[in-house]
Parts: structure tokens; sequence; C-alpha cells
């Protein structure tokens, strides 16, 4: 099974031309997965997979079994799961393992500063080095229980990483689910993220996570600006997103001011 995460880093006290309607504040998001790429590069390419396979599913549901037997799944289903583009393959055999020892990536390009890049966090320390790839036990809460566990005892380092475009032909832009190579562009350290020893799943600071805090790719500044059309979509499919889990919750989204308003 696939087994994709999800890294969210909030920069607190960032100055510069905000891109969200009505963000006054001082506040940076970066959003990233463990996944160099997006299984479909465009808006375009994943709405016609998506009318795609809808009318399968429809076409399917209407056939009904002539016996009390389990029903085997539609020809035309398997044949559309067989011709997923190799992209979205590659997603479906991301493997199961400890989170802690993953490598995140931005996967769509953003602006920097003057110039264009993809940016990852990389595991740095052999606290998390060693982790990499290792197995997760079975069970719903496997990966917080690893993580728990972890951060008990032992601190964290990872790396933060700039990969600039040099060649367009080769590094699109709207196209997001293109690799750029290393060999025209490798991945440079820009930064050091240390994660001390601590309680990440306190019952305040799940509170905080549910109900208080939210992230958006484009709460960001201009120089950062997301590009291509799969991130162009993601600014109100994360307000939309965001709106309805703090109205649903009854809570205001705050933004924090200092890293002292994190709970213990």
């Amino acid at each position: 099974m696939p087994a994709l995460y999800g890294m969210a880093i909030k920069v607190l006290g960032v100055i510069g031309n905000k891109l969200l309607s009505g963000d006054e504040g001082h506040n940076q998001d970066f959003l990233l997965v463990n996944h160099p790429v997006m299984p479909f590069g465009n808006v375009v390419s994943y709405w016609a997979f998506q009318q795609r396979m809808e009318k399968l599913a429809e076409s399917s549901s209407d056939v009904q079994p002539a016996t009390t037997e389990k029903p085997s799944e539609p020809a035309g289903m398997v044949d559309a799961l067989e011709s997923l583009p190799a992209s979205l393959r590659a997603v479906a055999a991301v493997p199961y393992s400890h989170i802690l020892g993953a490598t995140f990536h931005s996967m769509a390009a953003l602006r920097f500063g003057s110039y264009v890049a993809k940016l990852s966090v990389a595991p740095l320390s052999n606290s998390v080095r060693s982790l990499t790839g290792s197995p997760v036990p079975d069970g719903d809460s496997a990966l917080r229980d690893l993580v728990v566990d972890f951060f008990r005892k032992d601190s964290a380092e990872y790396e933060l990483r700039a990969q600039l475009l040099t060649d367009l032909r080769e590094m699109p832009i709207e196209d997001a689910s293109v690799q750029w190579p290393e060999d025209l562009s490798p991945h440079q350290p820009i930064a050091k993220l240390t994660f001390p020893a601590q309680d990440p799943y306190s019952p305040a600071r799940r509170v905080y996570a549910d109900d208080v805090l939210s992230f958006n790719p484009w709460h960001c500044i201009e120089e950062h600006r997301p590009l291509g059309s799969i991130m162009r979509i993601r600014i109100k499919a994360y307000e939309m997103s965001s709106s309805f889990r703090h109205q649903m919750n009854v809570q205001p989204r705050v933004e924090p001011k200092d890293i002292n308003e994190l709970p213990l």
C-alpha cells in the first residue's frame, strides 16, 4: 500500500508582501510530502483522469452480479489502474517505512527570490538517518507511537535544501510530475531544522494542532510564490479545508506570534 506522509513547516517572523488576502501576520508555511513529484503534473491531467475514473465507477455499479458470489473488480477499472501514468504508479509504490527517516519534498516549484526552486527536507543527524527505510509495526497508531517514543529521549536534525531551476526544458514548472535531474542541479543545503526531545502528542498539543493551527502553501511572501497550475489550485483547496475544520470545531484560526505559544 502507498504510504505518503506530509510535513508542514511554519516559519515565524517573516517580513515581506504576503500573498493571501487579509494576511497581516509575519508567518510563512511550507508544505512537503515524502515523494519528489506530484502524480499529476497539472490540473488538466488530474481532472481528465478523475472524470475517467468516475465514469468507470458509474458503469461498474450498473452491472449486477448474476450469483451471490463476491463480484470481481470490473475489467474496465483494472485496465484503468494498469494504464496509470508512471508518476502515479510510483506513488503507489512508496514503501511504508518510519516517518522520521523520510525525505520530504515541495514536489512543485516555487519562487526562490530571483530564482525558481524546489525545496526538500532530508534527515541529517544519525538519530533519524538510521531510521530511513525502517519497517513500521502493525497498528492504527503505529506511526504516531514511533514518533512519540523517539522524541521521549532523542532529538533530531534535518537539512532544508533548495534545488534551483537551471534548465527550463528538463526542469519544467507547469508539469509537476517531472522530477528535476540532480545532475543538472543538485540539492543545496540552506538551513538546519533542530527538534529537541519533547512530548509531541500531549493533550494540549493535540488541541492546539486541531483547533488553532492551519497551513496553506500560499501563506507566504511574494519571494516564495508557489508556481504551476497544481500549486495555483491549492490556494482554494487549502483555504476551504481549513475554514471547514475551524468551523466544525467552533474555533477561530489563530496564527502564533511566538514559539512560546506552542503548548507543552
